[in-house]
């Protein structure tokens, strides 16, 4: 069920979520829009009340935080896209960050054609795809993380200009910022 957007920041309305949210929800997916987070407290607060999963759509925030904290170490299913428009791109592909290790073996499952990381007998105990990235791009990707945070500091430094010029601009408004959201990436 798709609902609106806080007209500040671009990302969920946390107030139109729990608007939403009925005994069929079974998940909640905030976008963390161009760098900037979603109200991670509220969506939080709101996916515990109702009992449901928060899964982040992380693809515009490579190396972006929240309250001192990366898209991984806050608690739920983060999903991250490398086509070649985002920040880290590889071409294609992505990664899935898990806050524990059961749902993590479950989705690495699916990923790698029902196979546990532990099979040497090709027994397939769940049906899979092939989802597994190769060694050349993992190690293209690798390179860009040693260049991430100079990106991101050059970023945040140009944004007041760009943000600034674009304001002037009848009709177009910048990207506002939550200040809980402590670095942004400013994806495009």
């Amino acid at each position: 069920v798709p609902v609106d957007v806080d007209l500040d920041t671009y990302c969920i309305d946390p107030a139109a979520v729990a608007a939403a949210v009925t005994p069929r929800t079974k998940v909640i997916m905030p976008v963390h829009m161009a760098g900037q987070f979603a109200d991670m407290d509220a969506l939080d607060k709101i996916a515990a009340d109702a009992g449901v999963a928060l899964l982040q759509d992380a693809a515009h925030a490579h190396g972006a935080q929240w309250q001192g904290r990366r898209v991984g170490e806050l608690g739920s299913v983060a999903a991250f896209s490398f086509q070649n428009g985002k920040l880290m791109t590889a071409g294609e592909g992505g990664a899935v960050l898990f806050p524990d290790e059961e749902l993590r073996e479950r989705a690495f499952l699916v990923h790698s054609c029902g196979r546990p990381r532990t099979d040497r007998d090709y027994l397939h105990r769940t049906t899979g795809s092939n989802f597994r990235m190769n060694e050349f791009t993992a190690a293209v990707l690798r390179a860009q993380l040693t260049r991430l945070d100079d990106q991101i500091a050059v970023r945040e430094q140009r944004w007041p200009l760009l943000a600034s010029l674009l304001a002037e601009i009848p009709g177009v408004v910048p990207q506002g910022s939550d200040p809980r959201g402590d670095r942004n990436p400013h994806y495009m």
